[in-house]
């Protein structure tokens, strides 16, 4: 009995590493995204998926939102996107930085690493570790 039980929680938890998205967001927003993330002008969101972090231990409340979108470069110069500048921030101020490596469920993402005009536009998939539930807006910073 303890037996069957341990495996059904196994499959149990890793069935729920991956979520669905939820509803789709606002139009300005691009094709079917949910609406706990928002873009900012230059920013398209095409996709956004959630994953419970691969490290995650008991109790924890965070996961990954894998958000592919289209980045234009409206900075006012040529500049080449470092993944690390896409921020996603959320009402309370709080800034999560955009990774594409470092963890199980970013393998596979490549992204393009060239320069982009002003007025260019590439697409980009990339991952940011939040606190479970989080709404925020997606841009880029040039700040920093």
């Amino acid at each position: 009995m303890k037996r069957s039980l341990l495996l059904l929680a196994a499959c149990a938890a890793v069935l729920s590493g991956c979520k669905d998205p939820g509803a789709p967001g606002a139009a300005s927003s691009g094709g079917n995204v949910p609406s706990f993330v928002h873009a900012a002008p230059d920013v398209v969101v095409k996709d956004v998926r959630t994953f419970t972090p691969s490290d995650a231990v008991a109790g924890s409340n965070d996961e990954y939102y894998i958000i592919t979108f289209t980045f234009t470069n409206d900075q006012g110069q040529s500049l080449a996107p470092r993944i690390n500048h896409f921020v996603l921030q959320d009402i309370q101020n709080r800034r999560f930085f955009g990774v594409d490596s470092g963890n199980v469920n970013l393998i596979g993402i490549s992204n393009y690493t060239g320069v982009l005009q002003v007025g260019d536009s590439h697409d980009y998939t990339v991952g940011f570790r939040v606190p479970q539930g989080t709404t925020a807006t997606l841009f880029y910073d040039n700040t920093f």
